[in-house]
């Protein structure tokens, strides 16, 4: 008799990216459910044995995925792994999936992660505090706690200690919040910092 609990995991062969280690790995899915995935790492993966593999997890066992096929992306975590005939199979519970990205990725160009943390920008010589709502390798999305008009283009300077962020960016676009603060979308422009550990790109290949 079949366990009730346990969900319906359909076998299939898809093929998707998942960052880990700081990179950019490709995987492929052996099987799905609504809620994980069993996941394969490419035979040219940098993980290539358990050892790797905790050393690429020791700081957190979150991963972020991008599974083009399916059109989701989002945040698992990784829960049991096993070597067999020598590739690494991943057992993964979603934390935070979204579904049809495809056409705000090739909007995008980018990835964006959630991440909810502080950080200053500076406004006419005033320094304004700000919490992230998600992160990308292009950008922020910011709360400001304040009601503050800044126009589009306007060039600033940002400090966000978590991602050790800080230089010049941009105001792409800013609007009210309901709680009376603002919401502001921010490019990065010059950065003391060129590379952002933790943050994946997974872009959609150039459309033709």
């Amino acid at each position: 008799m079949s366990d009730p609990k346990r969900y319906y995991r359909k076998n299939l062969t898809s093929h998707g990216l998942i960052y880990i280690g700081g990179e950019e790995v490709e995987m492929s899915v052996k099987n799905l459910s609504i809620t994980g995935l069993l996941a394969e790492l490419s035979s040219s993966s940098p993980i290539q044995t358990i050892e790797d593999l905790f050393n690429a997890i020791s700081a957190s066992t979150k991963v972020d995925l991008y599974l083009p096929d399916m059109r989701l992306m989002g945040e698992a975590e990784v829960v049991r792994a096993d070597l067999v005939e020598g590739h690494i199979h991943l057992a993964l519970v979603f934390t935070h999936i979204s579904h049809d990205v495809e056409n705000t990725l090739y909007k995008r160009k980018a990835y964006r992660k959630d991440i909810i943390s502080p950080g200053q920008i500076v406004f006419n010589k005033k320094k304004y505090a700000f919490t992230t709502r998600n992160v990308s390798v292009t950008g922020l999305m910011v709360h400001l706690a304040e009601k503050i008009e800044v126009p589009n283009d306007t060039h600033t300077i940002f400090d966000f200690k978590l991602l050790k962020l800080r230089g010049e960016i941009r105001v792409v676009w800013s609007e009210p919040a309901e709680d009376g603060g603002t919401y502001m979308g921010l490019e990065y422009m010059h950065m003391e910092k060129t590379d952002i550990k933790g943050i994946p790109r997974f872009a959609p290949p150039e459309k033709s």
